[in-house]
């Protein structure tokens, strides 16, 4: 989960870009719903990948190794893609990092087979960064997402909750699907995936252990200070609600 605000605010999101959890993958189903995401975009071996907001790299090195395509990633944050470059490096792989604005993407017209996004564009101006992820596909290609979603019964008080402690506002399957035909994608499919943020929450703390927990703590104390770990709960609280979920939505740019 990569988010672009800024680190004055405690926020979850913020904890995530700073490093401080110390995790290579932050979002619902791990690389397991990295692969079944593109899967979706029918990314196969020497085609030409993005993947915007690729954070440490973790996903963009995965599926160069597993999928065998040829991969570049884009950040907004330098820190990211240094460590993203280091992690390719290290691993022997020939994927590319560079330093990016989601929004206004700096590649030419129709460069990828397929162009991803993971648990970013709900921060975003949505429409916006639809369109460029559309923009810079080959024609019958594929753009493919995995975000939170609002599920049809979500009360209003809690989708303003999570706008003011994370900034962050997701759509309906329905509303996302739209936002992807309004980009001229095509063939568009939204998929619901069971992996939940209470159940992510439960691996966190395990791959932390106690004593990580402790540091973490301490480290949003030094930072934010005491009053940051009621905001921490808060969004943690909304993350587990049952109103919002997780979910894949892949679309086809026409031929």
């Amino acid at each position: 989960m990569v988010g672009k605000r800024s680190h004055g605010r405690a926020s979850l999101e913020a904890i995530v870009e700073s490093g401080d959890l110390g995790l290579a993958v932050f979002h619902p189903g791990g690389l397991e719903s990295t692969g079944e995401l593109a899967e979706m975009c029918h990314i196969g071996s020497g085609q030409r990948l993005l993947d915007v907001a690729s954070g440490t790299g973790e996903s963009a090195c995965f599926l160069a190794e597993v999928f065998g395509c040829k991969v570049t990633g884009i950040d907004h944050s330098g820190v990211m893609v240094e460590t993203a470059k280091r992690k390719a490096a290290e691993r022997g792989l020939s994927v590319e990092f560079t330093q990016g604005d989601a929004r206004d993407l700096p590649f030419d017209v129709e460069t990828f087979d397929a162009v991803i996004s993971e648990c970013t564009t709900c921060v975003l101006d949505k429409p916006k960064a639809i369109a460029e992820m559309a923009r810079v596909t080959k024609r019958g290609g594929y753009v493919g997402i995995s975000d939170l979603y609002w599920k049809e019964r979500a009360p209003e008080p809690l989708k303003s909750k999570l706008a003011e402690l994370e900034n962050e506002h997701p759509e309906t399957l329905v509303g996302w699907m739209h936002l992807f035909e309004q980009a001229g994608l095509q063939e568009v499919q939204a998929k619901g995936l069971s992996e939940t943020f209470a159940m992510m929450a439960r691996d966190v703390r395990k791959q932390l252990g106690v004593l990580g927990q402790l540091r973490l703590f301490l480290r949003i104390v030094r930072r934010w200070g005491v009053w940051s770990l009621g905001r921490i709960v808060a969004a943690e609280r909304v993350f587990r609600s049952e109103d919002l979920g997780y979910a894949i939505v892949v679309g086809r740019k026409a031929s």
